[in-house]
């Protein structure tokens, strides 16, 4: 007797077979979730990312604060001291009252560092 696909009787799996089947494909599916809670968009390397980066944006944060505090500060004491309007004008605009005379010194790449004045005295 010759049989086709077609006239093929289906033998039904064994309980066994099932079970492994069922076990398997439970297996595959806890793979993927592992892989996918690790690895994934919201996984844990991604999570482990954004906090180092937000802890980088709040040190940021922080210095930025301090920078607006000092800034702050310099603000408020030149809208109050006109000796602090005084000390900016000669420091970074090189500005002299009228009468002063401004000496100005040039470091020697090749000179020997200064002797210290109580060195003057032992010989």
């Amino acid at each position: 007797m010759i049989t086709t696909a077609r006239n093929r009787v289906r033998r039904p799996l064994a309980a066994s077979s099932r079970r492994m089947l069922a076990w398997g494909g439970v297996a595959l599916l806890c793979t993927y979730l592992l892989f996918y809670l690790v690895f994934g968009r919201l996984g844990l390397i991604a999570h482990w990312r954004l906090e180092k980066e937000a802890a980088r944006i709040e040190t940021e944060i922080g210095l930025a604060q301090g920078e607006i505090r000092d800034l702050s500060g310099t603000a408020r004491a030149l809208g109050r001291d006109p000796h602090t309007i005084e000390r900016i004008a000669r420091e970074r605009l090189g500005m002299v009252r009228p009468g002063e005379t401004v000496f100005l010194f040039e470091a020697q790449a090749d000179a020997p560092p200064a002797a210290s004045p109580e060195a003057a005295f032992h010989p």
